[in-house]
């Protein structure tokens, strides 16, 4: 691991004979330099929790924008380079199965074709059991990555001991559902008495407004908390339906 302030050899154009092979990877520790290495350099490397190489910047004609995701459950702050990062970031963080994740903290570099070819992979993340996988968005109605960018990132997934994972992100009533319950991902108040309440009301499943009144909390208190604990997955919720204020909610 050497760190790449000059970026020399592949950064300045040499060549590299095949995609896949001899590939340069680029990342940065938390308020550091931006360091370089060879993909068996990554091995342990614990870029879920590290930000991007560098942010990423708008450019005209790209669909989105750049946003700051608070993770709910860390203290980090994950920046999305455009709405489709973004809802996948929302699904990552709704999921328990998730411990870590972050969005481009790595850059491949490699020469195929005569060209330097440059690519973020979406998002490194870490299983709750402590897998590390490399998430990539799928092109829109296509099935799979291009086959050359796919075989550079299978390659260096196998010497950083890395699983890949090609994904689409959230979308129609899910995507809305979760995005809806972002919105209340944060813990507020007193979670802890007005929690027992809710969960006694929804033993059986009920209709989230009329939880609430059962539960002996005012509307406002007690949907805002509701949501909370549906983010928090303390209630359950069919989410093949709209989250609306009358849908079916129950006790974890």
């Amino acid at each position: 691991m050497s760190a790449a302030e000059g970026l020399g050899g592949l950064m300045e154009g040499e060549a590299v004979p095949g995609a896949g092979q001899d590939v340069v990877a680029l990342y940065r520790e938390p308020y550091g330099p931006v360091y370089s290495c060879g993909a068996d350099g990554l091995r342990d490397v614990v870029l879920e929790e590290f930000g991007p190489v560098s942010e990423p910047v708008p450019y005209r004609g790209r669909r989105g924008i750049i946003t700051y995701w608070p993770v709910a459950t860390r203290e980090q702050t994950v920046v999305c380079g455009s709405l489709r990062q973004w809802r996948l970031a929302v699904e990552l963080d709704f999921e328990p199965a998730w411990a870590a994740f972050s969005a481009g903290p790595v850059e491949l570099r490699w020469r195929a074709g005569g060209r330097l070819r440059r690519w973020r992979p979406d998002f490194l993340a870490r299983t709750a059991d402590g897998v590390r996988e490399v998430l990539v968005l799928k092109p829109a109605r296509k099935e799979s990555l291009p086959a050359e960018r796919l075989q550079v990132l299978e390659d260096v997934a196998r010497a950083a001991g890395w699983r890949v994972r090609q994904v689409r992100e959230p979308s129609g009533l899910r995507g809305r559902n979760l995005g809806w319950l972002a919105g209340y991902r944060f813990s507020a108040g007193d979670e802890q008495g007005e929690g027992r309440a809710l969960l006694e009301a929804f033993r059986q499943p009920t209709g989230l407004r009329a939880g609430v009144a059962a539960s002996g909390l005012d509307d406002l208190t007690g949907l805002d908390l509701a949501y909370r604990m549906l983010w928090q997955r303390r209630l359950q919720f069919d989410t093949a339906r709209p989250l609306l204020p009358d849908a079916m909610a129950w006790t974890a």
